[in-house]
C-alpha cells in the first residue's frame, strides 16, 4: 500500500471516529431521530446505550487511525535509515 493510501486511511478513520463520537450527543442526532418518535422504535436511538455504542464505534475508529498512523510513521522512519 502506498503512503498516500495509508495517509488517506488515517484521515478517513480519524474523521469518521470524531464524527461518530460527537454526533450522537448533538442536536443533529435528535433532529434526525425525531421522525421516529411516533413509532415504537423511536426511543431506541435516543437511549444512552445506543448513543454510547455509536460513540464507542467512533473510539474504535480513532484507535484504528492511530495504529495506521504509527505504521505509516514507522515505515517512513525505517525507509530513511
Amino acid at each position: 500500500m502506498s503512503r498516500l493510501q495509508s495517509a488517506l486511511h488515517v484521515y478517513v478513520f480519524a474523521a469518521l471516529g470524531i464524527f461518530l463520537i460527537v454526533v450522537p450527543w448533538s442536536a443533529a442526532w435528535d433532529n434526525a431521530t425525531a421522525p421516529l418518535l411516533s413509532t415504537w422504535v423511536g426511543s431506541i436511538p435516543r437511549s444512552g446505550f445506543v448513543r454510547g455504542l455509536v460513540s464507542g464505534l467512533g473510539g474504535l475508529n480513532l484507535v484504528a487511525a492511530w495504529g495506521e498512523a504509527r505504521t505509516v510513521l514507522q515505515s517512513t522512519s525505517v525507509g530513511r535509515r
